[in-house]
């Protein structure tokens, strides 16, 4: 994706950043899945064998928003159809964290679940993963519930879908918890936790076990802590709630939970005086609770969220730009939660848009990972509301594995040039999945070609070049180098520092 002339000062600050943070990263290029005037915000993801899938809100205002999913492929991230409307709820845009669409896959279909909490009900509906037809809408008006996260899990043991999720009442929000047939038959609610919680919950599933993560409510105080709650597969409790992490500072954000393949880690912020750090817990599947606190990062905002694969954990967040530049950050970490290399950026703001929310999934060598680059407003109240929401993702290769390309990748890939940032030279990576003319060019900051490195027929396979700067007379500062191959295109920042 090249830049226009108007992203210029938000590409110096960026380039900024990477020189006092001495940032390096294997993120690919960006690739749009819902762009465009109409405003969306991502809220679930699930996946096949040859397809993802994203459900998002399409806003409409205080009208509400229409609940859409697009596909696309995992080949070469095209988009497959268009976006396919499933149902819509009345919950206005400035509400919509209370009611995020979720979304699973049973093997056969996806189910899509949302919150219709204004008219008092919850509603989800099922599309057939190859024909992509739509179920009948199912609709509870008595289940008024709030969706506040990671909260739907398909279990292929007891081929039921869990939904984890919140009841409003005067005295605060309750975690309640229904089972969904796949033949679209809805279990009565269940209540799990006695006492109060945020609309935050996140939920994973392990060794015949759910683990529910939520943070306890306590309106007369200002800490609010981190709990857990274990159930078995059948729904009943496997002991009591307990606690993840309690201190003297608040952990009010929305927090992550995922199973690393021995323990379920908890992933939470903390806002102590020196600024909001992100910190994580490792939980045993019979709920004992690791004494070590790990630290994951202190230049945290908001929204963490983790992804396992390759033995590795990467773990991103958000940096909101309160004060300086908003982008969607992340970093490895090993089995033992101890950092792999540094911290680095998957997305900088993009035309005066920052990213809102995040998603990372690992898909065999590549991590992929989605947001919503969205506008920034202050309500009447002084509350921070957001707006004009476009999703992108983005591909992050293992960086134990860049040097150790496949032999039969099942897509193109241009990898992260490396070293990055580079003085003068850099080795720039690529993998052709079939014969065809090929182009490699270097554009600047103002969108204009530097210099074209390839323009050739080339095999399929794996290619290297090596470009040194100082044979073209450039100046230090950030380039795009832009691969095309057939309908093949992706772009990669170079940042050359002299």
């Amino acid at each position: 994706m090249l830049f226009s002339t108007n992203k210029k000062l938000l590409l110096l600050f960026a380039l900024i950043f990477i020189f006092s943070q001495n940032l390096f990263s294997q993120v690919g290029s960006e690739f749009p899945i819902e762009v465009g005037p109409d405003s969306t915000f991502a809220t679930g993801y699930a996946q096949d064998d040859v397809k993802y899938a994203i459900v998002m809100r399409k806003e409409k205002g205080l009208n509400g928003a229409d609940i859409v999913v697009q596909f696309h492929s995992r080949s070469d991230h095209s988009l497959i159809g268009g976006p396919i409307t499933v149902g819509s709820t009345v919950v206005p845009s400035h509400m919509f964290d209370e009611a995020l669409p979720q979304i699973a896959f049973d093997g056969t279909r996806y189910l899509v679940v949302w919150s219709d909490i204004s008219n008092g009900g919850i509603k989800y509906r099922f599309i057939h993963s190859q024909t992509f037809e739509l179920s009948q809408l199912y609709s509870d008006s008595t289940l008024p519930v709030l969706l506040g996260g990671n909260c739907l899990h398909y279990n292929s043991v007891t081929n039921k879908y869990l939904l984890v999720s919140g009841i409003k009442t005067q005295s605060g929000v309750y975690l309640v918890y229904n089972f969904i047939s796949t033949n679209g038959y809805l279990s009565n609610s269940s209540q799990r936790v006695n006492f109060a919680a945020r609309k935050e919950v996140s939920l994973s599933y392990a060794l015949g076990k759910y683990f529910i993560c939520f943070i306890k409510e306590d309106p007369q105080y200002s800490d609010h802590d981190v709990y857990g709650q274990i159930l078995n597969e059948d729904g009943s409790l496997s002991g009591s709630p307990f606690a993840i992490d309690i201190n003297q500072f608040p952990s009010d954000n929305p927090i992550f939970v995922t199973f690393d393949g021995k323990y379920f880690v908890c992933f939470f912020p903390d806002e102590e005086p020196s600024g909001w750090k992100l910190y994580a817990r490792r939980i045993a599947p019979n709920g004992a609770v690791s004494n070590e606190r790990f630290f994951i990062s202190d230049d945290f905002s908001f929204v963490p969220f983790a992804a396992v694969g390759n033995g590795k954990i990467l773990v991103t967040w958000i940096k909101l730009p309160i004060g300086g530049m908003g982008y969607l950050k992340g970093r490895f970490f090993d089995s033992n939660l101890t950092g792999i290399g540094n911290e680095f950026v998957f997305f900088y703001p993009l035309d005066n848009k920052f990213p809102l929310g995040n998603t990372v999934v690992c898909n065999g060598q590549k991590f992929l990972c989605y947001t919503t680059l969205v506008k920034f407003g202050i309500a009447p109240d002084s509350s921070i509301y957001f707006f004009d929401g476009d999703i992108y993702g983005t591909t992050i290769i293992d960086p134990t594995l860049v040097e150790e390309e496949t032999d039969n990748p099942d897509e193109y890939i241009l990898y992260q040039n490396y070293p990055n940032p580079f003085n003068p030279s850099t080795k720039i990576k690529f993998y052709l999945k079939e014969n065809g003319f090929t182009t490699l060019k270097i554009f600047n900051l103002m969108s204009q070609e530097i210099v074209t490195i390839i323009s050739d027929y080339l095999s399929s396979g794996n290619h290297e070049i090596v470009l040194d700067a100082s044979r073209f007379g450039l100046n230090s500062g950030v380039y795009f180098a832009q691969l095309n191959a057939g309908s093949y295109k992706s772009t990669i920042k170079l940042v050359y520092l002299k």
